[in-house]
């Protein structure tokens, strides 16, 4: 198996950086997902207060996720076409549309479930914002337990169709890889269950540190209790990973378990080639030992510092799995052997990482709204708590609520001391 690579002047790759993020973003929507319904499905109480924030950051995802697509499109005004043509069963495109739609329906049937009761107390007071919360509220004013008990049943059901949903959303990205029988790398029925547990892996690292930022900027302490229990969590599923690309790892680099061609591009371009790096050092260096070994040292998985540091090495190692699919799998050269097809990745204009940032800026946007807008601080409170803020940022019972005065725009904002109290 010897011999050095060149690049082959006779072949380009066509996906570059925003094929790469559209997968990692996409996972990141069914691991937030899935950790909402830790409450609502599988009734672990200590992630409740973590269930909104999940929703919210999903949803932002979730709509952000398609702009990668669409930005890497030579002509995105075709993509109209998948909403106006039949295109079921054969187009994967035009089952994503489908997918989507859906999945944005029943996460916006939920966000109303999960703030329904929040948004009618809010509704029940004056100004712009009780006006608005009433609309968002569809006009409810139900805030008693048994309307907070059907809410709650409610969204078990939609919880459990969303896990299904989720499943598919990122799953059906695994089956279009597996499914292109021309690239030996992506060929591989491993492929839809690889993509599905990385993004669980990935969902649970990303809201760890949604969860301690956000609460460090709204001024409460995150909950310990939280933390700790997600990142079990993630390293459980980690485990299943890390096992899952072993599984990977002997089926395409040991020549009596793989076939001829998969063996000689995993060989050429994974072990002794352009990503190498990526691979073993990134993907399974970074991304998956070095959390397994932090985690097991008591002082570390216990610290903030540590968490982060492990959550932030999963995340990395999960895009470098994304990186080495999509840029690796297109790698290979389909024209001449001893070459490869690379991709180039630039810093600014058409598919670089300029583009990449925007996207996740237009999440980071979303993300801020959708938090400003409902109260995901009080959406876990029961029925008989005491009335909520007026306002962003005016607590009840205040000189400025008492007068009617408008509430502030600024997001994070409106923390009363009883709240405050509450976090810590």
């Amino acid at each position: 198996m010897g011999g050095s690579l060149t690049h082959s002047g006779l072949e380009n790759g066509y996906w570059g950086i925003m094929v790469v993020t559209y997968p990692f973003i996409s996972g990141l929507v069914a691991g937030s997902f899935i950790v909402s319904s830790l409450s609502h499905v599988f009734h672990q109480r200590r992630f409740d207060a973590l269930a909104p924030l999940a929703v919210l950051a999903s949803l932002a995802l979730l709509i952000a996720a398609p702009v990668t697509v669409l930005g890497d499109a030579r002509q995105p005004s075709n993509a109209l076409e998948l909403l106006t043509r039949d295109h079921l069963p054969y187009s994967p495109l035009s089952m994503f549309i489908v997918i989507w739609l859906t999945y944005i329906a029943l996460m916006l049937a939920e966000l109303y479930f999960a703030f329904r009761v929040t948004n009618a107390r809010i509704g029940e007071g004056r100004g712009w914002w009780a006006r608005l919360h009433r609309v968002i509220a569809l006009g409810s004013r139900d805030t008693s337990e048994p309307g907070a008990r059907r809410d709650r049943k409610v969204l078990f059901g939609l919880s459990c169709a969303g896990i299904v949903l989720a499943f598919l959303f990122h799953g059906y990205i695994g089956f279009v890889f597996g499914a292109t029988k021309a690239r030996s790398l992506w060929a591989t029925p491993l492929m839809p269950v690889l993509f599905i547990v990385s993004a669980i892996v990935s969902g649970i690292a990303f809201m760890w540190l949604v969860y301690v930022v956000v609460m460090r900027y709204v001024g409460r302490r995150a909950d310990r209790e939280v933390a700790s229990g997600l990142l079990t969590y993630l390293m459980v599923f980690l485990l299943l990973d890390l096992f899952l690309d072993a599984l990977d790892l002997l089926t395409s680099a040991v020549p009596e378990y793989a076939q001829g061609s998969t063996y000689y591009a995993f060989y050429h371009l994974m072990l002794h080639g352009p990503f190498t790096f990526t691979y073993l050092g990134v993907q399974l260096g970074i991304g998956m030992i070095l959390p397994l070994v932090l985690w097991l040292v008591p002082v570390v998985r216990r610290s903030w510092l540590g968490g982060a540091v492990i959550s932030l090495a999963v995340l990395v190692g999960v895009f470098a799995m994304r990186w080495n699919v999509v840029l690796g799998g297109q790698a290979e050269s389909k024209v001449s052997s001893n070459t490869v097809v690379t991709t180039s990745v630039p810093l600014t204009g058409f598919d670089s990482v300029q583009t990449i940032l925007g996207v996740f800026g237009v999440a980071f946007l979303l993300f801020l709204l959708f938090t400003w807008l409902f109260p995901w601080r009080y959406a876990s409170e029961p029925t008989t708590s005491p009335p909520l803020p007026l306002g962003p940022s005016t607590p009840a019972g205040s000189p400025a609520a008492a007068a009617g005065e408008e509430p502030s725009l600024l997001p994070g904002a409106g923390l009363s001391s009883a709240s405050n109290k509450g976090g810590a």
